[in-house]
């Protein structure tokens, strides 16, 4: 079953994100404290993580780094209840697409099957991302 890690500090949000992913099939760990997710990110393996940008505790881009750090080709689903419009901080900004960095956005309030559609699109393998396979003829 493909693990996803859900960090946010809305105890409410955590549980309905949650609530929906492990609805798709996913197994979740949901995480209110962006100390703890530190920790978490370290240690185990997820296929992709969802991290609220405005935790209380902790800035969520320490987070992101982290995670970022410990599973470079991870996806990363950056949440905020903020405007995301902003390229401030995103891949495209550095000239770079944010499929290639395998970091997006989810802007809150959103609908179950734009998440469910997110998920779906970012766990999806590429295969213009796949490795090279090599086809030998005899």
């Amino acid at each position: 079953m493909t693990n996803i890690l859900v960090v946010d500090d809305e105890v409410g949000v955590c549980c309905v994100i949650q609530h929906l992913l492990v609805r798709e099939g996913y197994a979740v760990t949901a995480l209110t404290d962006g100390r703890q997710a530190l920790d978490v990110v370290a240690r185990s393996d997820f296929a992709a993580a969802l991290i609220d940008l405005n935790l209380a505790d902790i800035d969520g881009n320490d987070v992101i780094r982290a995670a970022r750090a410990a599973r470079p080709n991870m996806p990363i689903v950056m949440m905020s209840g903020m405007v995301l419009e902003s390229d401030h901080g995103m891949p495209e900004s550095l000239g770079l697409s944010a499929r290639v960095q395998r970091l997006h956005r989810l802007a809150k309030p959103f609908k179950p099957k734009d998440l469910a559609q997110l998920m779906r699109e970012i766990l999806t393998p590429d295969e213009a991302f796949a490795p090279a396979r090599m086809q030998c003829r005899q």
